[in-house]
């Protein structure tokens, strides 16, 4: 894995649950538990996993080499 910085994508479901989870914190517990909560939450989100370009390239050469399509 290269040390660039990498984005983390989220599901539209994910964040509509996330949406209504901080929601609910708000409502329903007090204030000084809201930020751990959150944090907790989010930390427990998994992102998707989108290939890196040079996983994509390192794919296409395995292919070209095993006889693979060019797709």
């Amino acid at each position: 894995m290269s040390n660039k910085q990498s984005m983390k994508l989220y599901t539209e479901e994910q964040l509509l649950n996330t949406i209504e989870a901080i929601r609910d914190y708000l409502k329903n517990y007090p204030e000084k538990f809201h930020e751990s909560m959150i944090e907790k939450h989010l930390k427990n989100l998994e992102p998707i996993e989108i290939p890196s370009d040079e996983d994509m390239v390192a794919k296409f050469m395995r292919d070209k080499i095993q006889g693979g399509s060019n797709e």
